[in-house]
């Protein structure tokens, strides 16, 4: 008790103000940010806009991250409370659990009020320094709080450390634009020590355990002081563009300088799509030509008799014209609509379209037709014929849509700039039907997702005897509006998925790196039984929330581990008795307790007990051999041997797919549902699969996912969001010009 009264009376002031961090956030007292200033320095208008725009950034990464946190302490919780060594110490961490289910929300707005109030406070200076609340009675302290927050301080000024370089820039640079008042880099925005109050103060909600505690600390340093010193590094680089010190040097000695973000992250300017003003003049000029080249090998239009003229437009849009009101009076019920649609009700709607193809030329009369009537009339019937054809097009969504294939018609024949046109209300409205069908239309229960929304909306353009581009303006935005908000709320669901998968892998790839150095370490050693439980029980648990924590294997904190693991392999192995052993594992014994001790307080009991055997070994337990690390290495090796060279191909192709990837499962079948792609272990092969409505979740693995594309009972499309008019009408120019595409108005391509 006098070291630790010792301890608090001789702490740094800095330190004895993070007692202030576990007060209540309403606390009637002066908050961290507000002690007493004398004057607040206004920032020149021309940088406001900056830190302004860097700040929204910062608050809602920050908070992202804070939340991805939050999510990841569940699996880390439960992780730890399958290895406590007793049913106290395991309700520590399912109470931990529980506390943080419930205030989980709080503590997320709890973080983005208090770190946007924080940010919002720079800049400031203060004049004299104000005495801080509880330096008088420091000394009566709780001994608990006094380690939580020597545990936060400690975690900042690592962070602070790890970026020195950067900060100090900022500093220098934020000190010009304050007017020349100084700031400190505790001072600068959401610095490591601003975020590690704010971060203390949030979790004071929480009545947990210090043990569980320490394990929200570790995944704080892991999620949000990590992703610092990013945001730094581009308020540096906005300054500098701003001329702010472009030319000012700092190097930390010992330290490389840190390559700019525009080299670390190289972007590639992705290769330029057709543009529709291309398609339009290029591509439609070629199809007319292909079209009449090829009536013309298929008949020879007979010349009109005397006094017979052609065909005016307005004689072929009336016969449309009564096509349509016949399709309006004929229009199923709901109860047809909403019934599944298999192959041979669309070979009926295609005979239909043909059909009415047909009879539109017969009413008017088919010598009577000029060219470019009849290349409108037979373009639309092969734009609706490729639809038919589309697989990337759910079925319900095709039969639904082919009741436009004469509106469209009649579309074409009125409107001069039709095709031309790529902006045409009728052509957007197309394309973006088609688009929000093919991902949110539910073929297992139609009356969910968008097809209700578009059965109302082609009914009403089918009945109508004018289809403006009024109406179709209108449609747009209708639909733009019911797509927008189902992307939202299926983002949102996405992302948290996502997130609670990262952290997921985060842990298991900490636990592989923690089993695979003590595999390298202890591996193909025969030890004593005692040492196999410490390293089963305690030890691979430890090296892994260091992996956690320090993230990576290059830290001087996992280095130091690892070489205090050779150390005991070399103690336990030695047959040395007496006072040399004994000299032996006294320094053993120091380094357990303060490398492995203070980073799992939890199982203090078991590192005791270890020590205790290091200093007299059981004589009667018999030994345990440690596996060698080359044994799972083989077995990856002949796994991998099993697997077909086209197997292996298809595996580095969807290995390579993009996240907004679609897939289509149980294809075929009545059951088939679609699903996208959000998100790819590269670690586990693992494919992360949510269905449109965010209802269904699924982990698929690699080799079951690449079976069912084989056997044909999965499908993928990779551009389900690109514009259909395009993919038809490039298909549409390919057939004819491969002449593989006859035109008779009444059989399908």
């Amino acid at each position: 008790m006098n070291k630790i009264s010792f301890l608090c009376r001789n702490i740094r002031p800095e330190v004895k103000e993070m007692f202030d961090w576990h007060l209540p956030l309403d606390h009637n007292r002066p908050k961290s940010g507000d002690i007493h200033r004398s004057a607040t320095v206004a920032i020149d208008y021309k940088f406001r806009y900056l830190l302004d725009d860097w700040q929204k950034e910062v608050v809602e990464v920050l908070n992202d991250k804070f939340r991805e946190l939050l999510r990841a302490s569940d699996d880390v919780l439960m992780d730890f409370a399958d290895k406590a060594e007793s049913g106290q110490i395991q309700n520590h961490f399912f109470d931990a659990q529980r506390e943080i289910w419930l205030k989980m929300e709080d503590m997320s707005l709890d973080f983005h009020d208090l770190l946007t109030k924080n940010l919002s406070q720079f800049p400031l200076y203060e004049a004299t320094e104000a005495p801080k609340l509880g330096s008088e009675t420091l000394s009566l302290v709780n001994i608990d709080l006094y380690e939580r927050n020597l545990a936060l301080h400690t975690l900042a000024e690592k962070a602070e450390q790890n970026n020195q370089q950067e900060l100090y820039l900022l500093a220098q640079r934020l000190s010009v634009i304050n007017n020349g008042q100084p700031v400190t880099m505790e001072q600068i925005p959401a610095s490591p020590h601003q975020l590690c109050e704010v971060f203390a103060r949030c979790v004071n909600r929480l009545s947990i355990e210090k043990d569980a505690l320490l394990v929200l600390y570790t995944l704080f340093d892991k999620y949000v002081l990590s992703a610092l010193p990013e945001l730094h590094e581009k308020l540096n680089q906005s300054l500098v563009k701003a001329g702010i010190l472009p030319t000012l040097k700092y190097k930390v000695k010992g330290s490389p300088a840190p390559a700019p973000a525009a080299a670390r992250k190289k972007e590639v300017e992705p290769e330029r799509p057709q543009t529709p003003e291309e398609l339009g003049e290029e591509t439609m000029r070629r199809i007319h030509e292909l079209l009449q080249l090829n009536r013309a090998r298929r008949r020879k239009k007979a010349p009109l008799p005397p006094g017979v003229s052609p065909a005016t437009p307005q004689e072929v849009i009336q016969a449309a014209t009564s096509i349509t009101l016949q399709q309006a009076t004929a229009f199923p019920d709901e109860e047809t609509l909403f019934q599944p649609v298999d192959h041979q009700t669309l070979h009926q709607v295609q005979e239909e379209m043909a059909t009415q193809r047909e009879i539109i030329k017969q009413k008017v009369g088919g010598n009577r037709l000029q060219d470019e009537q009849e290349d409108i009339i037979d373009l639309v019937g092969l734009l609706f014929e490729q639809m038919l054809d589309d697989e990337s097009i759910p079925n319900a969504a095709k039969a639904l849509l082919g009741h436009l294939h004469t509106p469209y018609i009649k579309i074409g024949l009125s409107d001069p700039d039709f095709f031309s046109n790529p902006e045409h209300p009728s052509r957007v409205f197309l394309d973006k039907a088609i688009a929000a069908a093919a991902v949110w239309v539910d073929e297992i229960d139609l009356k969910e997702g968008i097809y209700p929304f578009l059965k109302d909306t082609v009914y009403n353009i089918v009945r109508l005897r004018r289809q403006s581009r009024e109406d179709f303006e209108s449609y747009i935005e209708e639909l733009e509006k019911e797509v927008s908000e189902r992307e939202q709320k299926f983002q949102t669901l996405e992302r948290h998925k996502v997130e609670a998968e990262m952290g997921k892998e985060h842990l298991l790839q900490a636990k592989e790196a923690a089993n695979r150095a003590t595999a390298e370490i202890f591996g193909g050693h025969t030890i004593p039984a005692y040492c196999k439980h410490f390293l089963d029980e305690v030890w691979v648990d430890y090296l892994t929330l260091l992996q956690l924590r320090e993230d990576g294997e290059e830290s001087q904190a996992w280095q130091e581990a690892l070489s205090l693991g050779r150390q005991l392999l070399q103690l336990v192995l030695t047959p040395e008795q007496g006072l040399g052993r004994a000299a032996q594992v006294e320094t053993l014994a120091s380094q357990l307790r303060d490398q492995v001790g203070s980073m799992l307080p939890h199982q203090e009991r078991k590192v005791e007990e270890f020590i205790e055997a290091l200093y007299a070994p059981p004589r009667e337990e018999e030994v345990v051999a440690c596996p060698p690390p080359e044994e799972k290495t083989e077995t990856a090796m002949a796994n991998q041997t099993s697997v077909d060279e086209e197997t292996l191909q298809l595996y580095n192709r969807l290995r390579q797919l993009p996240t907004d990837t679609w897939f289509e499962f149980n294809a075929g079948t009545d059951e088939s549902y679609r699903a996208k792609l959000s998100w790819y272990n590269p670690m586990t092969d693992h494919f992360l699969f949510m269905t449109p409505r965010g209802r269904k979740s699924m982990l698929v693995d690699i080799a079951k996912l690449a079976k069912g594309i084989q056997t044909g009972s999965v499908v993928y499309f990779t551009d389900i969001k690109q514009s259909f008019w395009n993919r038809a009408m490039n298909k549409i120019r390919s057939l004819l010009e491969k002449e593989e595409l006859p035109v008779t108005g009444s059989a399908k391509a």
